[in-house]
């Protein structure tokens, strides 16, 4: 309170030279354990750091190494479909272009058959029954001959 009087002579004169020195020791050990930790955590930041970068190069290392497969196995694919002591210009080309369009349009006829091949009933695909007294050959014969340009026969 404002106007009682000290009640000990320590709160006139200030703490004691003993109290001083063992703030002090306490500031230090705290400030010696809080540089203690900041190492701590620094030396665990440089070792994950380390281990992030070995990790990387790893990384790097196996995908230059995967990269460097895909290579090899693209070009033993290229060299599987080239004729033998052809090359990739001049008239070589054109003809390996005009050989991969007769592959292209043999496979296409090839599944075309198969589709047929697979039809069990025509009659699912040309409704017209043909009789011979009803007169609709024509009709009949338009239906099934776009049936049969259908499956390239």
């Amino acid at each position: 309170m404002v106007g009682t009087p000290p009640s000990s002579l320590s709160a006139v004169t200030g703490p004691s030279p003993d109290d001083l020195l063992a703030d002090k020791e306490a500031a230090a050990a705290a400030a010696a354990e809080a540089t203690r930790l900041a190492k701590e955590r620094q030396d665990a930041h440089s070792a994950a750091m380390a281990r992030a970068a070995k990790a990387d190069a790893a990384a790097a290392k196996a995908l230059d190494a995967a990269r460097a497969l895909a290579a090899q196995e693209r070009a033993a694919a290229a060299a599987a479909l080239a004729p033998p002591g052809s090359s990739r210009s001049g008239p070589h080309a054109a003809m390996d272009l005009h050989t991969a369009m007769l592959l292209q349009e043999a496979a296409a006829l090839l599944n075309l058959h198969a589709q047929a091949v697979a039809v069990h009933n025509i009659r699912s695909l040309v409704p017209i029954v043909l009789d011979v007294d009803s007169g609709n050959f024509s009709r009949w014969r338009d239906q099934f001959l776009l049936t049969l340009g259908k499956f390239s026969l």
